[in-house]
């Protein structure tokens, strides 16, 4: 697996060695080769384009996948996720699920923002291809669809113009609320566990998880 996904990252032309070793871990993590992912990927790194930005390290910007669950291609947003820099456990991305192969960026520290959809045109071509009809719509699992059928799709995106693939919105000023992270920690009276305050539940000053409340969630 290993072997076949850094043969896929290092066939790239158009990435710089950084961009291919994101992208090998992509599809590491990612765990099958499809069409799906490396879409978002070639879209994450377009918006980031379009608002002049590097990918992100911290939590400066925020990624809202208009994608939504149990549909074909949700693999976009995991995309996305690693071309952006964008994360959940950062509390960077969220899901507005839609069903559209869309989602927007904010930068927080300036307030700007873009909105990138996916071209019908393109996802045409991928229903359309074999990867989808001739496997995935009949049950077969993307880790038993051979080679020569999936990774192709997972290069193709790479070898596009931008333009032709994705519509761009903006940049446009948006309101961003922000918000710090809370460091503090309070021992649930209810189940002893351990619980980040901005979740702790109080009832007699005494604090609950959402779990024990005695007032519910």
């Amino acid at each position: 697996m290993f072997d076949r996904h850094r043969r896929l990252a290092e066939s790239i032309e158009t990435f710089d060695v950084e961009k291919k070793e994101i992208f090998y871990s992509a599809l590491n993590i990612h765990g099958h080769v499809c069409g799906g992912m490396p879409l978002g990927f070639a879209a994450g790194l377009a918006a980031l384009e379009a608002l002049d930005l590097p990918r992100q390290r911290n939590m400066d910007t925020v990624a809202i996948m208009e994608i939504g669950n149990a549909h074909a291609a949700g693999c976009f947003s995991d995309g996305v996720q690693f071309a952006t820099g964008c994360t959940f456990g950062k509390g960077v991305m969220r899901k507005e699920p839609k069903g559209k192969w869309s989602f927007r960026l904010l930068h927080i520290p300036t307030g700007r923002a873009v909105r990138l959809q996916v071209r019908n045109e393109v996802l045409d071509g991928m229903f359309a291809g074999p990867f989808i009809t001739e496997y995935r719509m009949k049950g077969i699992k993307p880790t038993d669809i051979p080679e020569a059928v999936a990774d192709p799709g997972a290069t193709r995106p790479f070898g596009m113009d931008p333009a032709a693939m994705f519509v761009v919105e903006g940049p446009f000023e948006v309101e961003v609320p922000k918000k710090k992270p809370c460091f503090e920690r309070v021992i649930c009276t209810g189940c002893g566990a351990t619980v980040a305050e901005n979740y702790a539940h109080y009832a007699e000053s005494r604090p609950y998880c959402v779990d024990c409340t005695p007032y519910g969630s």
